[in-house]
Parts: structure tokens; sequence; C-alpha cells
């Protein structure tokens, strides 16, 4: 069941992203940045359902790996 919230609340903010880039071609400002929070809405909600976000999160915030 998580994998499935995860995958729809992906494709729901993929699908933001596009409108987003659309609104911004268009320079509708307001709605592309109305697009921008929901589609970060979106990104959070996979990410709460997502069990391997949160060491995901602390491995990039970390300089493990990086020259």
């Amino acid at each position: 069941m998580m994998d499935e919230r995860r995958d729809v609340a992906l494709a729901i903010k993929s699908c933001l992203d596009s409108l987003m880039s659309d609104a911004t071609r268009c320079a509708l400002d307001d709605l592309a940045r109305f697009l921008s929070l929901a589609a970060l809405a979106a990104e959070e909600a996979a990410d709460a359902h997502d069990p391997q976000a949160v060491r995901m999160k602390a491995l990039m915030a970390s300089g493990a790996g990086h020259c």
C-alpha cells in the first residue's frame, strides 16, 4: 500500500511539474508558483511513504561520497 501511495504521489508531481513548465513558458507567473508549491507537497507526500527517503536525505546532506 505504501508503494502505491508513493507511486501516485510521484505521478501527480510529474503532472504538476509539466503544468508548471507550461505556465512558466506562457508567463503565468502566479500559476507557476502555485503549481511549484503543489509539486513540492506531492514530493513530500511521496517521501512520507518511502521508507528509504530518510536515509537518502541523510546521505545527501552529509559529505559522504563528495569530492
